[in-house]
């Protein structure tokens, strides 16, 4: 029985992670709140989750704050960018849909809209998550983001599939201010993961592997 009271045991540990995904889950909802903010909460998120989640130490909060700080002025600056390409691409869909549902042609704009929604989301992804471990200008990060979202296109699909289905359980607010953006963004690190390390210097590399290892 004491192996089940242990610290160490995988239960705990698993229990202790959930509960530190919901309490993340909340700051990053609370903080997107004024939605200017949505671009530094998403860049924090990616960044807590990579340096503590997933290395299983503690420091959320500090972690997380720590980040928004740091990344506020320039994800605020990248954010408001793809805000207006989303009203954009929304006025466009809202427009469109009435025409489809009447049976006329040029409603059928309204997928060729969805679909440059879709790609710019996972642009989204891509860029906020780069900020989160990379340093570089809005111009840097904007172009390195989108090159490598279309180099790794099977990556950039499931990144997509995640992002739509996060979208879509908007419309569920219990399971989503507590649970879905926390399992996305787990699945979302792991996916973005793999790409980056296709583009760091070998030493930070090698820092990763260890980490890596530590994790085992």
């Amino acid at each position: 029985m004491s192996g089940l009271f242990n610290p160490e045991n995988k239960v705990w540990t698993s229990l202790s992670t959930a509960a530190d995904l919901m309490l993340l889950n909340i700051m990053w909802f609370i903080s997107c709140i004024p939605i200017i903010t949505i671009g530094v909460a998403t860049t924090s998120y990616y960044y807590t989750v990579h340096k503590v989640i997933r290395n299983q130490k503690s420091g959320i909060w500090t972690e997380y704050w720590s980040s928004f700080k740091t990344n506020f002025k320039q994800a605020t600056q990248i954010w408001l960018i793809f805000l207006a390409i989303f009203v954009v691409l929304g006025l466009d869909i809202a427009i469109c849909t009435p025409y489809l549902e009447a049976g006329e042609k040029i409603g059928n704009m309204v997928f060729f809209f969805y679909i440059l929604l879709g790609i710019n989301l996972v642009w989204f992804m891509y860029v906020f998550a780069y900020l989160a471990r990379f340093e570089d200008t809005n111009k840097v990060t904007l172009k390195n983001a989108a090159g490598m979202a279309f180099l790794n296109l099977p990556s950039s699909l499931l990144v997509m599939v995640i992002m739509a289905v996060t979208v879509y359980f908007f419309r569920y607010p219990a399971l989503f201010i507590w649970f879905v953006p926390a399992i996305a963004m787990m699945l979302l690190n792991r996916i973005l993961e793999r790409v980056f390390r296709k583009y760091m210097l070998p030493e930070d590399l090698a820092e990763e592997e260890e980490n890596d290892k530590m994790r085992c």
